[in-house]
Protein backbone atom coordinates (compact mmCIF):
# COMPACT_ATOMS: atom_id res chain seq x y z
CA UNK A 1 0.00 0.00 0.00
CA UNK A 2 0.85 3.81 -0.56
CA UNK A 3 1.23 5.92 2.28
CA UNK A 4 -2.20 7.49 1.16
CA UNK A 5 -3.85 4.40 1.24
CA UNK A 6 -2.42 3.10 4.07
CA UNK A 7 -4.09 5.77 5.95
CA UNK A 8 -7.46 5.23 4.39
CA UNK A 9 -7.45 1.76 5.37
CA UNK A 10 -6.78 2.24 9.12
CA UNK A 11 -9.26 5.05 9.05
CA UNK A 12 -12.01 2.38 7.19
CA UNK A 13 -11.40 -0.31 9.59
CA UNK A 14 -11.17 1.52 12.34
CA UNK A 15 -7.61 0.86 13.63
CA UNK A 16 -6.73 4.26 15.10
CA UNK A 17 -7.46 2.91 19.09
CA UNK A 18 -5.79 -0.57 17.85
CA UNK A 19 -2.19 1.42 16.67
CA UNK A 20 -2.66 4.20 19.93
CA UNK A 21 -2.37 1.06 22.44
CA UNK A 22 0.19 -0.65 20.24
CA UNK A 23 2.67 2.59 20.64
CA UNK A 24 1.81 2.62 24.37
CA UNK A 25 -0.04 5.92 24.78
CA UNK A 26 -2.58 6.01 27.48
CA UNK A 27 -5.95 7.14 28.67
CA UNK A 28 -7.54 6.46 24.79
CA UNK A 29 -10.70 8.09 24.44
CA UNK A 30 -12.97 8.48 21.74
CA UNK A 31 -15.34 11.82 21.34
CA UNK A 32 -18.00 10.68 18.71
CA UNK A 33 -19.61 14.50 18.57
CA UNK A 34 -16.02 15.86 17.46
CA UNK A 35 -14.84 12.52 15.88
CA UNK A 36 -11.22 12.48 17.02
CA UNK A 37 -9.06 10.26 19.71
CA UNK A 38 -7.53 11.85 22.78
CA UNK A 39 -4.76 10.37 24.44
CA UNK A 40 -1.54 10.43 26.67
CA UNK A 41 2.11 10.37 25.10
CA UNK A 42 3.63 7.68 25.75
CA UNK A 43 6.08 9.22 28.17
CA UNK A 44 3.38 11.37 29.61
CA UNK A 45 0.47 11.47 31.73
CA UNK A 46 -0.99 14.45 30.49
CA UNK A 47 -4.77 12.72 29.26
CA UNK A 48 -5.32 15.24 26.93
CA UNK A 49 -1.99 15.82 25.39
CA UNK A 50 -2.57 14.09 21.74
CA UNK A 51 -5.49 14.69 19.81
CA UNK A 52 -6.10 12.17 16.58
CA UNK A 53 -8.31 12.97 14.59
CA UNK A 54 -11.17 10.14 12.81
CA UNK A 55 -10.93 10.48 9.31
CA UNK A 56 -8.84 9.74 6.26
CA UNK A 57 -5.89 11.87 6.76
CA UNK A 58 -5.71 10.66 10.76
CA UNK A 59 -4.13 14.35 11.41
CA UNK A 60 -2.59 14.64 14.52
CA UNK A 61 -2.44 17.53 17.21
CA UNK A 62 0.50 16.96 19.95
CA UNK A 63 0.31 19.60 22.60
CA UNK A 64 3.18 18.85 24.85
CA UNK A 65 5.23 17.70 21.99
CA UNK A 66 4.84 21.17 19.64
CA UNK A 67 8.63 20.85 18.71
CA UNK A 68 8.18 17.45 16.98
CA UNK A 69 4.76 18.31 15.74
CA UNK A 70 3.36 20.98 13.26
CA UNK A 71 0.02 21.63 11.40
CA UNK A 72 0.81 18.76 9.11
CA UNK A 73 1.55 16.01 11.42
CA UNK A 74 -0.38 12.84 11.55
CA UNK A 75 -0.98 9.59 13.53
CA UNK A 76 2.28 8.42 11.05
CA UNK A 77 3.96 10.63 12.85
CA UNK A 78 3.31 10.19 16.34
CA UNK A 79 4.05 6.01 15.52
CA UNK A 80 7.57 7.80 14.56
CA UNK A 81 8.20 9.65 17.28
CA UNK A 82 6.75 7.87 19.96
CA UNK A 83 9.20 4.50 17.94
CA UNK A 84 12.31 6.82 18.63
CA UNK A 85 11.84 7.19 22.02
CA UNK A 86 13.77 3.42 22.03
CA UNK A 87 15.43 3.88 18.57
CA UNK A 88 16.80 6.91 17.83
CA UNK A 89 16.90 5.64 14.13
CA UNK A 90 14.13 4.87 13.45
CA UNK A 91 12.62 6.14 9.90
CA UNK A 92 10.18 6.98 8.25
CA UNK A 93 10.61 3.59 5.99
CA UNK A 94 10.74 2.09 9.39
CA UNK A 95 7.16 3.64 10.44
CA UNK A 96 5.36 2.37 7.33
CA UNK A 97 6.89 -1.14 7.24
CA UNK A 98 6.25 -1.57 11.28
CA UNK A 99 2.13 -0.24 10.57
CA UNK A 100 1.95 -3.06 7.52
CA UNK A 101 3.38 -5.26 10.15
CA UNK A 102 1.06 -4.67 13.45
CA UNK A 103 -1.65 -4.56 11.20
CA UNK A 104 -0.58 -7.99 9.35
CA UNK A 105 -1.28 -6.16 5.66
CA UNK A 106 1.03 -7.57 3.01
CA UNK A 107 3.95 -4.69 2.26
CA UNK A 108 3.75 -5.62 -1.44
CA UNK A 109 2.05 -4.28 -4.30
CA UNK A 110 0.05 -6.90 -5.95
CA UNK A 111 1.75 -9.83 -7.86
CA UNK A 112 1.04 -11.62 -11.18
CA UNK A 113 -1.05 -14.48 -11.12
CA UNK A 114 -0.06 -15.98 -14.19
CA UNK A 115 2.31 -15.49 -17.13
CA UNK A 116 0.73 -14.88 -20.48
CA UNK A 117 2.45 -15.37 -23.83
CA UNK A 118 2.32 -12.24 -26.18
CA UNK A 119 2.93 -11.49 -29.19
CA UNK A 120 4.18 -8.07 -29.14
CA UNK A 121 7.23 -7.24 -29.28
CA UNK A 122 7.48 -5.14 -26.38
CA UNK A 123 5.82 -7.36 -24.32
CA UNK A 124 7.96 -7.25 -21.58
CA UNK A 125 7.17 -3.71 -20.89
CA UNK A 126 3.28 -3.71 -21.02
CA UNK A 127 2.52 -6.02 -18.23
CA UNK A 128 1.53 -3.81 -16.31
CA UNK A 129 -2.10 -2.74 -16.19
CA UNK A 130 -3.76 0.47 -15.03
CA UNK A 131 -7.01 2.35 -15.15
CA UNK A 132 -6.37 5.57 -16.91
CA UNK A 133 -9.05 7.99 -14.90
CA UNK A 134 -7.30 7.54 -11.48
CA UNK A 135 -4.39 5.69 -10.31
CA UNK A 136 -4.74 2.93 -7.74
CA UNK A 137 -1.91 0.75 -6.36
CA UNK A 138 -3.87 -2.52 -6.53
CA UNK A 139 -4.53 -1.51 -10.48
CA UNK A 140 -1.03 -2.48 -10.63
CA UNK A 141 1.39 -5.84 -11.14
CA UNK A 142 4.41 -6.43 -10.04
CA UNK A 143 6.74 -7.73 -12.60
CA UNK A 144 9.03 -10.58 -12.20
CA UNK A 145 12.61 -10.47 -11.66
CA UNK A 146 13.35 -12.79 -13.94
CA UNK A 147 12.03 -9.96 -16.86
CA UNK A 148 15.94 -8.72 -16.45
CA UNK A 149 17.55 -12.02 -17.47
CA UNK A 150 16.44 -10.83 -20.98
CA UNK A 151 18.94 -8.29 -20.87
CA UNK A 152 22.75 -7.74 -21.12
CA UNK A 153 24.07 -6.42 -17.93
CA UNK A 154 26.05 -3.22 -19.07
CA UNK A 155 25.14 -0.26 -21.07
CA UNK A 156 25.76 0.89 -24.77
CA UNK A 157 28.76 3.59 -24.98
CA UNK A 158 26.77 6.22 -25.53
CA UNK A 159 25.39 6.25 -21.81
CA UNK A 160 29.06 5.48 -20.48
CA UNK A 161 30.10 8.55 -22.38
CA UNK A 162 27.59 10.42 -21.21
CA UNK A 163 29.33 9.83 -17.30
CA UNK A 164 27.49 6.34 -16.74
CA UNK A 165 29.87 4.82 -14.34
CA UNK A 166 30.06 0.76 -14.00
CA UNK A 167 29.47 0.74 -9.98
CA UNK A 168 26.41 3.31 -10.89
CA UNK A 169 25.49 0.39 -13.32
CA UNK A 170 25.71 -2.14 -10.67
CA UNK A 171 24.08 -0.29 -7.87
CA UNK A 172 20.71 0.57 -10.22
CA UNK A 173 20.96 -2.86 -11.89
CA UNK A 174 21.02 -0.97 -15.71
CA UNK A 175 21.36 -2.92 -18.63
CA UNK A 176 20.91 -3.36 -22.52
CA UNK A 177 18.59 -5.02 -24.82
CA UNK A 178 20.31 -5.83 -27.72
CA UNK A 179 16.80 -6.86 -29.13
CA UNK A 180 15.46 -3.19 -29.11
CA UNK A 181 18.48 -1.46 -29.07
CA UNK A 182 17.74 0.52 -25.68
CA UNK A 183 19.43 1.00 -22.27
CA UNK A 184 17.39 -0.15 -19.61
CA UNK A 185 16.45 1.25 -16.23
CA UNK A 186 14.63 -0.60 -13.88
CA UNK A 187 12.18 1.09 -11.98
CA UNK A 188 11.74 -0.42 -8.18
CA UNK A 189 9.07 0.70 -5.70
CA UNK A 190 10.92 3.46 -3.22
CA UNK A 191 9.57 0.99 0.04
CA UNK A 192 10.22 -2.65 -0.75
CA UNK A 193 12.17 -2.37 -4.09
CA UNK A 194 9.78 -4.63 -5.79
CA UNK A 195 10.42 -3.90 -9.74
CA UNK A 196 7.40 -2.11 -11.30
CA UNK A 197 8.47 -1.55 -14.79
CA UNK A 198 11.48 0.01 -17.04
CA UNK A 199 12.35 3.18 -18.87
CA UNK A 200 14.31 2.14 -21.85
CA UNK A 201 16.29 4.81 -23.93
CA UNK A 202 17.28 4.59 -27.45
CA UNK A 203 20.64 4.23 -28.80
CA UNK A 204 19.63 4.63 -32.36
CA UNK A 205 21.19 7.71 -33.56
CA UNK A 206 19.18 10.00 -35.74
CA UNK A 207 15.91 8.36 -34.29
CA UNK A 208 13.56 10.58 -34.99
CA UNK A 209 14.51 9.88 -39.01
CA UNK A 210 13.23 6.63 -38.12
CA UNK A 211 9.80 7.67 -35.59
CA UNK A 212 11.37 6.12 -32.93
CA UNK A 213 10.72 6.85 -29.42
CA UNK A 214 13.81 8.48 -27.62
CA UNK A 215 12.36 7.25 -24.05
CA UNK A 216 9.59 4.55 -23.74
CA UNK A 217 8.41 3.81 -19.87
CA UNK A 218 6.29 0.58 -19.32
CA UNK A 219 2.79 1.50 -19.99
CA UNK A 220 0.97 2.29 -16.42
CA UNK A 221 4.12 2.58 -14.41
CA UNK A 222 2.77 4.63 -11.33
CA UNK A 223 5.19 7.21 -11.57
CA UNK A 224 3.02 9.61 -9.24
CA UNK A 225 3.26 7.34 -6.24
CA UNK A 226 6.99 6.61 -6.36
CA UNK A 227 10.42 8.11 -6.35
CA UNK A 228 13.20 6.86 -8.84
CA UNK A 229 16.33 6.15 -6.66
CA UNK A 230 15.02 6.04 -3.11
CA UNK A 231 14.83 2.54 -3.05
CA UNK A 232 18.92 2.50 -3.81
CA UNK A 233 20.08 6.13 -1.93
CA UNK A 234 17.77 5.90 0.88
CA UNK A 235 20.31 5.16 3.98
CA UNK A 236 23.01 8.01 2.29
CA UNK A 237 20.16 10.44 2.16
CA UNK A 238 18.67 10.09 5.45
CA UNK A 239 22.47 9.99 6.30
CA UNK A 240 23.65 13.00 4.49
CA UNK A 241 20.44 15.04 5.68
CA UNK A 242 18.77 16.08 2.67
CA UNK A 243 17.11 15.07 -0.80
CA UNK A 244 18.10 16.47 -4.33
CA UNK A 245 14.82 16.00 -6.45
CA UNK A 246 15.27 15.79 -10.45
CA UNK A 247 13.15 14.94 -12.88
CA UNK A 248 14.88 12.52 -14.85
CA UNK A 249 16.33 9.23 -13.80
CA UNK A 250 19.33 9.68 -15.76
CA UNK A 251 20.04 12.62 -13.57
CA UNK A 252 20.12 10.23 -10.34
CA UNK A 253 22.56 8.03 -12.24
CA UNK A 254 24.84 11.10 -13.47
CA UNK A 255 25.38 12.22 -9.55
CA UNK A 256 25.68 8.61 -8.31
CA UNK A 257 28.53 8.00 -11.15
CA UNK A 258 30.03 11.27 -9.41
CA UNK A 259 29.43 9.54 -6.04
CA UNK A 260 26.45 11.55 -4.81
CA UNK A 261 23.58 9.53 -3.73
CA UNK A 262 21.64 11.99 -2.45
CA UNK A 263 19.40 12.56 -6.00
CA UNK A 264 16.00 10.92 -6.30
CA UNK A 265 13.10 11.60 -9.45
CA UNK A 266 9.76 12.38 -10.54
CA UNK A 267 10.06 10.89 -14.24
CA UNK A 268 8.48 14.31 -14.62
CA UNK A 269 8.03 17.86 -13.68
CA UNK A 270 4.99 17.53 -11.42
CA UNK A 271 4.90 16.67 -7.94
CA UNK A 272 1.86 14.13 -6.58
CA UNK A 273 0.48 14.08 -3.33
CA UNK A 274 1.76 11.00 -2.78
CA UNK A 275 5.65 11.92 -3.96
CA UNK A 276 5.24 15.04 -1.10
CA UNK A 277 4.24 12.60 1.45
CA UNK A 278 7.14 10.44 1.18
CA UNK A 279 9.68 13.06 0.76
CA UNK A 280 7.94 14.41 4.10
CA UNK A 281 8.02 11.75 5.63
CA UNK A 282 12.31 11.43 5.06
CA UNK A 283 12.29 14.40 7.39
CA UNK A 284 15.07 15.79 5.52
CA UNK A 285 16.05 18.71 3.35
CA UNK A 286 14.11 18.69 0.10
CA UNK A 287 15.92 20.46 -2.51
CA UNK A 288 14.25 20.51 -5.96
CA UNK A 289 16.02 20.66 -9.01
CA UNK A 290 14.36 21.02 -12.21
CA UNK A 291 15.62 21.29 -15.52
CA UNK A 292 16.62 25.04 -16.74
CA UNK A 293 13.34 25.05 -19.14
CA UNK A 294 10.95 25.17 -16.15
CA UNK A 295 9.73 28.39 -15.29
CA UNK A 296 10.34 30.01 -11.75
CA UNK A 297 6.56 30.23 -10.66
CA UNK A 298 6.76 26.53 -11.24
CA UNK A 299 9.41 25.49 -9.56
CA UNK A 300 8.12 27.64 -6.29
CA UNK A 301 4.93 26.04 -6.82
CA UNK A 302 6.78 22.80 -6.18
CA UNK A 303 8.64 24.19 -2.93
CA UNK A 304 4.92 25.64 -1.86
CA UNK A 305 3.76 22.04 -1.04
CA UNK A 306 6.62 21.85 1.67
CA UNK A 307 6.77 25.30 2.77
CA UNK A 308 6.22 25.44 6.68
CA UNK A 309 6.51 21.83 6.77
CA UNK A 310 10.10 20.83 6.42
CA UNK A 311 13.31 22.92 5.26
CA UNK A 312 12.93 23.07 1.30
CA UNK A 313 15.37 24.76 -1.75
CA UNK A 314 15.83 25.59 -4.77
CA UNK A 315 18.61 25.17 -7.77
CA UNK A 316 17.69 27.94 -10.20
CA UNK A 317 20.54 28.79 -13.03
CA UNK A 318 20.62 32.88 -12.15
CA UNK A 319 24.09 32.63 -14.24
CA UNK A 320 23.65 30.82 -17.06
CA UNK A 321 25.77 28.53 -15.95
CA UNK A 322 23.76 25.34 -17.84
CA UNK A 323 22.19 24.28 -21.49
CA UNK A 324 18.94 25.72 -22.36
CA UNK A 325 17.33 22.14 -21.44
CA UNK A 326 20.00 20.69 -19.44
CA UNK A 327 19.65 19.17 -16.18
CA UNK A 328 21.52 20.73 -13.07
CA UNK A 329 23.48 17.18 -13.29
CA UNK A 330 24.41 17.43 -16.36
CA UNK A 331 26.77 20.25 -15.52
CA UNK A 332 30.04 19.60 -14.20
CA UNK A 333 30.83 18.43 -10.29
CA UNK A 334 32.01 22.42 -9.82
CA UNK A 335 29.18 23.38 -11.42
CA UNK A 336 26.86 21.81 -9.60
CA UNK A 337 28.59 22.08 -5.96
CA UNK A 338 28.23 26.15 -6.95
CA UNK A 339 24.52 25.71 -7.31
CA UNK A 340 24.21 23.55 -3.99
CA UNK A 341 26.36 26.05 -1.91
CA UNK A 342 23.88 29.06 -3.64
CA UNK A 343 21.17 27.52 -3.60
CA UNK A 344 17.91 29.37 -3.00
CA UNK A 345 16.09 28.52 0.23
CA UNK A 346 12.52 29.02 0.31
CA UNK A 347 11.63 31.18 3.46
CA UNK A 348 9.00 33.86 3.70
CA UNK A 349 10.30 35.97 1.03
CA UNK A 350 9.87 33.40 -1.53
CA UNK A 351 6.54 32.73 -0.61
CA UNK A 352 5.33 35.95 -1.10
CA UNK A 353 6.74 36.03 -4.21
CA UNK A 354 4.89 32.88 -5.45
CA UNK A 355 1.40 34.33 -3.84
CA UNK A 356 2.37 37.26 -5.91
CA UNK A 357 2.36 35.75 -9.44
CA UNK A 358 -0.78 33.93 -8.82
CA UNK A 359 -2.36 37.22 -7.89
CA UNK A 360 -1.21 38.11 -10.98
CA UNK A 361 -2.22 35.39 -13.06
CA UNK A 362 -5.83 36.12 -11.29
Amino acid sequence: MTVIELKEWIYSNGKIEFILNEIGCGHIVYHPSKEYYSCSNCNGDNKGAVNVKNNKYLSCVNYTREKEFDNNSDLLTLVQYNKRISDSKFSFFDTVKYLHKILELPLTFKKQEEKKEVVDPLYIFKKVKVKRKRQNVLDFHVLNENELQDFVPHIHIDFFREGIMSWTVKKFGLAYSCRYKRNIIPLRYWLTGELLGFNMRTSVENYELFDIKKYFITPGYPKQMNLFGLWENKEIIQSKGYIVVYEAEKSVLKRDSLNDGTGVALSGHEISDEQVKILIGLNCEIIIALDKDIDIEHIRHCCEKFYGIRKVSYLYDRWDLLGDKDSPADSLNKIFEFMMQYRTVYDYGEHKKYLQSLNKKK
